[in-house]
Parts: C-alpha cells; structure tokens; sequence
C-alpha cells in the first residue's frame, strides 16, 4: 500500500507535507576581518581572555602648530566597553581635573593645596598639605594612590563627574567614584564634608564640598567590583584623553582641557627633577615602551599604566614623529595581573599601528 505523507497543523487547517520540501538556506556567516586588523593583531595574545584596545594612529611632523589629522581604531566591542578595573590608568583624568579646579579659581601649576575633613562634632580637622607639582609628579613617577587621592578631594566626587567626566567633554562612559587609599591623612571618605585651601603668593582661596549621595557609577552603568561605588571607564575614553592632553598646544582653546599651558606641559613633561607623564626611567612600570621599543626604537614615551591582580592595563604614546612623522596613542587592557601580557599586547599594537600606510 502506498503511503501518504506526513500531515502538519497549521492555522488549523490539515495540509499534506510536500515530500520535496528543503530546510531554509543557513544565515551568512559573519564577513571575517581584514587579514591586518586589530583584531588579528592581537588575537595570538592571551587567547580566552578578555581583551580591550583602542589606538590613535596621528601623523604630523612636531613642529607643527595646526590641529592634528588622526584615525582612531578599536578592537571589537571596545569602543564603549566598561566591562574591567581601570585600575590606576584613570589617575590620568584626576591629574588634569585637579590642575582644572585650581586654574578655574586663578591659581597656578606652583599653587599649594590644604586638605581638611569636617569630624562628625563639627570641628574641621587639617590633615596635609601638598604643592600641585608634587602631587601630579608623584602619581605619574611611582603611581601614587595617596596622591591620586587627594586629587580627587580636590574636585569632589561630584564636581568630578558632573563637570569633569561628561559625554560633551569625551568621557560618556566613564565615572570615578573611590579613592585608593584607607587610611589618614590621604583617605577621602565619601560621606565627610571636605574643605580645600589654595595658597599662592599673598593669594588664599578655601571652598567646601559634600557628596551628595548620587551614584555616578551606576549611571554609567559600572559592572566591575562595585557598581555603586566603582570606577569605570573605557579604553576609547583614556586614550582620547592622552591625545587631547598631547595634542594641548595646537587644539582650538575651546576644545583643549581648561588648565594653562603650563599645566599641559608639566603634566606631560615634568620639570625641574619632578615627573610628568613621559616616561624617562622604569619606577612607573613602562609596558607600552619596553613592547613597542622594537617597533619605535627611537620613539619617545608618555604612559600611565594600571596594575591589579585580575586586570592589567596601559594608555600610552610613541611620539616617533622626529623619526617616521608618527605618533601612536593607545590603551590596552587584558583580564589578567601578568605585566608581560600587556606588554605583549602593547607591542602587538604598536607593531600594527606602525604597518599601516
């Protein structure tokens, strides 16, 4: 006896099943990456892990006093990934923001900094004094945390996020909400009032600040060790920043950060003994330079790297433009505490960046 096809139900109504009938042709698959981009690049270093990078390839000679023409590249899902610690890469953005809170009030980079908190009785309790100069050379020479600390009593956490790290200012993503240190006299706890005082000259100047309670953390959407109270940023957002601060001189004064151009250059530079962000010596742990050394042999070197035990991170310049007319700014991040895997990472990068036309 001849069989009948199988039935099927379908808006109720009873239908045979065409006996020829063919599943439906599969999705296209996802067109694979160009043989040298930066997701190849670095796609052999710490595989499985999770990686981000962000890269500023600038090419312009130094003498040049015009705004700069640069490409900006990402590897996948970084641009606006805040999926990892910053770690003490985002002692950068307080650096820039403290100069920013002192310029703003007519003070200079020679200014001298108070710092009290307010006891629960009322009484206003002194704590230490600090010279700008010092504070910014001692966070980029050894990456001090007490320091980047009390440059974020300097803003307060508030001012810092509402005014400082803000989508039109290039930094929609990112929010810093806790200091790195716990104990006195450097700890900021967020809920004592603080007082800061600036000398300079026969010029005094004291205001006050109280965090509100506002979680500019979870507004960004920080994931990472606390969402609440966490700092976040993406690699996109540190490197913007390195470049902005690098390019300083030859920016529209609209779209340079708000400090004087002595700032700018102390802050990259250093002076007089005292450090700054171009890496001259290995205290501050020099990834992107000792991977890239090869790439750029004769480069120069500004950096601010972020170490913890689960998250390694750099965001750094080879300013090789004496040389090939190339600068390379780059931050890079893998969820990892190994330093020779950001520094592998790093040289990836630079050795990329340096191939493309």
């Amino acid at each position: 006896m001849r069989r009948r096809p199988f039935l099927t139900l379908s808006l109720g109504l009873i239908s045979p099943l065409a006996a020829d009938s063919t599943p439906p042709p599969a999705p296209p698959s996802p067109t694979p990456p160009p043989a040298d981009s930066i997701d190849n690049a670095i796609a052999a270093i710490a595989p499985g892990l999770l990686k981000r990078a962000s890269v500023i390839i600038t090419d312009s000679s130094p003498s040049s006093s015009t705004a700069p023409v640069s490409r900006t590249f990402h590897s996948a899902g970084s641009a606006d990934a805040i999926d990892f610690w910053p770690a003490s890469t985002i002692k950068l953005y307080t650096a820039i923001a403290a100069m920013e809170a002192a310029h703003a009030r007519g003070f200079p980079l020679d200014a001298l900094v108070l710092f009290e908190h307010r006891h629960k009785d009322g009484r206003w309790i002194t704590d230490c004094s600090r010279t700008l100069r010092e504070m910014s050379s001692e966070v980029f020479r050894r990456s001090s945390n007490e320091d980047y600390t009390l440059h974020l009593r300097i803003t307060g956490i508030d001012a810092l996020n509402e005014h400082f790290l803000t989508p039109d200012r290039g930094f929609p993503h990112s929010a810093l909400m806790r200091g790195y240190v716990t104990a006195r006299p450097y700890v900021y706890l967020r809920e004592e009032p603080q007082r800061i005082t600036l000398f300079h000259a026969d010029k005094r100047l004291s205001w006050e600040h109280a965090w509100s309670g506002r979680s500019w953390s979870k507004e960004r959407g920080a994931t990472v060790i606390d969402a609440t109270t966490g700092n976040c940023t993406t690699t996109a957002e540190l490197v913007s920043c390195l470049h902005k601060l690098f390019f300083h001189n030859s920016l529209p004064p609209a779209d340079r950060f708000r400090i004087s151009d002595a700032m700018a250059d102390f802050l990259l530079h250093g002076a007089d003994g005292l450090s700054g962000l171009e890496t001259t010596n290995k205290d501050s742990g020099p990834y992107a330079w000792e991977g890239g050394k090869s790439s750029f042999p004769n480069a120069r070197w500004y950096h601010k790297c972020g170490l913890i035990s689960n998250h390694a991170l750099d965001v750094a310049c080879a300013d090789d433009r004496a040389n090939s007319g190339r600068a390379v700014f780059l931050c890079a991040m893998v969820q990892s505490g190994k330093e020779d895997l950001i520094r592998q990472l790093c040289a990836a990068l630079l050795a990329w960046a340096k191939r493309q036309p």
